[in-house]
């Protein structure tokens, strides 16, 4: 008898800016925001994602029912 081990699943809330468009996200135990912006299938060097006020490194790990947000940057000249 063999047995499967599954890999854990963490949800995430997405809350995207602009728009303040939300989106419930499943990602593997111990997803990075860099992890989250690929299954958002966004560019990590347009978006910054954030806890609350605080933004947070792409690398950092998320936990399983936070809200993260994640919002589009833009850059310009004259």
């Amino acid at each position: 008898m063999s047995r499967f081990v599954l890999a854990g699943v963490l949800k995430v809330l997405a809350e995207r800016f602009p728009g303040h468009e939300e989106q419930s996200v499943e990602l593997p135990d111990e997803a990075t925001g860099m992890d989250l912006l690929r299954a958002l299938h966004l560019a990590p060097d347009a978006h910054i994602i954030a806890r609350g006020d605080d933004p947070i490194p792409n690398d950092e790990p998320l936990a399983d029912g936070e809200r993260i947000l994640v919002i589009a940057v833009a850059s310009g000249g004259v």
